[in-house]
This record gives structure tokens, C-alpha cells and sequence, in this order.
């Protein structure tokens, strides 16, 4: 079903950019029943140019050494599967959006310091901190998400008390990909300013993190399996899931317990209504 700019087209819309149902001072897009401002879209439509213009130009050059290829194996033998290779990147004087574009699928991406950079990621990864001393992610554009993911299974990871952390964004992560999954651990989501986690599209695990100071703390439009987390201090609610009694098309999958929630402003669990899983909240 194609996204309009008016009306309310009923969920799952292909290609949508959702966001939490809030103004934002500017006229927001609306697709798939759900809100999502211009520069969201503008990142996304941005990136998917990108990535076809790096894809025709890597054919090209495909092309080009074909035959030098086929004489390096051998006739018309193939050589084996190439493993993806550990990557180490230090901001701010390197660019981890460079690191993500370039790095094959399944790679595993550890960063050190802080990374001023709005990233973009539609490939299986993890972004793994420091062990020693943690690391920060925060965005270079602050109106836009620090982590949006489009496409396969993106891990999150910190270690205890040297965690990950992802701040000062409008959101800290967003899945807007049908095939997206994100799984956070040991992650601090912190101070973005209309939520810390929005699974528009796609599914997101998040365990063992701390979810904090955010707009709302996680919007659930799609699917979450969130555990053993605090969530606390957001000024709207802890978690909010979307249900066909609110008026959407849909109800969110929501599964987890052991989860501390207190102080944020909107109410822990919104709406109470909702079928939440027996403990999930402590």
C-alpha cells in the first residue's frame, strides 16, 4: 500500500518512516498512520540513492575485473567465502558511517570515544564499545535519530559498566525496516528528545540497558522483546505500544518482564489497557 501525506492508510505500509504521533514545529509526513518529519524521510531517501549509485558502480567494477578474477582462481573455479574481518574505529578522528558502509555483512565493529555521526545502517553488524572504557554515540544532526536501521540483525552491545551509549538524537534508535532487528545490551539510551527507542518496523531486543531522560522511553509500533532494563525519568511515557482499541491497524507485539520503571511522566505503561506480559514490570 503506498504512504500518502493525508488520510490514514491502515498498517503495514511499505517503506514507511513512522515516529511517535507528536508535532514537531514543522508540518511532519504521515504514512502508514503514524507521523514521521521531512528530514527523517530526507535520511532515508538519501541513503537509498546512495546505496544504488554505489551498487551500479561496484557492478561496473565487477565487470571490469571479471576476467582477471577467473584467471586468479583458476579457470572457472570459484574461490571460497571471504570472512568478514573485526574492525576498530576511533572517534572522532575516524568516521564510523565510513566503517559501516564498507564493511562486509556480519562484521564486528568495536568503536572508541565518542562518534558525532547521524548513522544509517541496512546490513547485519554489531557495534560493539570499548571493553576498557565504553563508548558514545550522539548525532552531528540532533533533529534526526543517532541510529536508524533499515535492513538485518544489528547488535548494540557494552559491556557492565562500560556500556553504550546513545544520546542527544531526536530519537536514540529507530528500526524502519520490516527485515530490521536490533538487539541492545548493556546500552544506555539517554536524553534524545522525542524517544529513546522507536521500532516503527521490524523487531528490537533490548536487555540489561538503561532507558532515561528520553521523550517517550520506547514506542512500539511493530514488535519488542524488552527485559531487565530501567527505564526511568522520560518525560513521556516508560513504554508505549500502539493496539487496534487506540485506533491503529494493529497491535503491537510486546514480550519481556523483569523491567524497573519509575518517574517518567507519562505513566510507566502506556496505555494501561494494553495487554502487557505478566511481570514485565517490577
Amino acid at each position: 500500500m503506498p504512504c500518502s501525506e493525508v488520510g490514514r492508510s491502515a498498517l503495514p505500509c511499505t517503506g514507511r518512516i513512522c515516529s511517535l504521533p507528536v508535532g514537531t514545529g514543522s508540518r511532519p509526513w504521515r504514512a502508514g498512520g503514524c507521523w514521521a518529519s521531512y528530514a527523517e524521510r530526507s535520511l532515508h531517501n538519501t541513503h537509498t540513492q546512495k546505496r544504488k549509485e554505489e551498487d551500479r558502480m561496484r557492478r561496473c567494477s565487477l565487470l571490469a575485473v571479471g576476467a582477471v578474477g577467473l584467471a586468479v582462481v583458476g579457470g572457472w573455479g570459484l574461490g571460497g567465502a571471504q570472512q568478514a574481518q573485526p574492525i576498530t574505529v576511533t572517534c572522532p578522528t575516524q568516521s564510523l558511517q565510513k566503517a559501516i558502509d564498507g564493511a562486509a555483512p556480519n562484521t564486528e565493529i568495536t568503536i572508541k570515544g565518542t562518534c558525532k555521526e547521524n548513522l544509517y545502517i541496512e546490513k547485519s553488524l554489531t557495534l560493539r564499545a570499548d571493553p576498557k572504557e565504553g563508548a558514545t554515540l550522539s548525532p552531528v544532526t540532533p533533529y534526526l535519530p543517532v541510529v536508524a536501521v533499515t535492513n538485518g540483525k544489528v547488535l548494540l552491545l557494552g559491556e557492565p559498566g562500560k556500556p553504550l551509549t546513545i544520546t542527544g538524537g531526536d530519537r536514540g534508535v529507530i528500526t524502519i525496516g520490516k527485515s530490521a532487528e536490533v538487539v541492545l545490551d548493556q546500552v544506555i539510551v539517554k536524553e534524545n528528545v522525542w524517544g529513546g527507542v522507536l521500532v516503527a518496523d521490524g523487531k528490537v531486543i533490548i536487555q540489561n540497558s538503561t532507558i532515561s531522560a528520553n521523550g517517550v522511553g520506547i514506542a512500539v509500533l511493530d514488535r519488542a522483546e524488552i527485559s531487565n532494563n530501567t527505564i526511568t525519568n522520560n518525560r513521556g511515557c516508560g513504554v508505549w505500544a500502539v493496539s487496534k482499541a487506540q485506533g491503529w491497524a494493529v497491535d503491537a507485539q510486546v514480550s519481556g518482564s523483569n523491567n524497573a520503571m519509575s518517574a517518567n511522566a507519562g505513566g510507566d505503561l502506556c496505555p494501561a489497557g494494553f495487554p502487557w506480559p505478566a511481570g514485565f514490570k517490577r
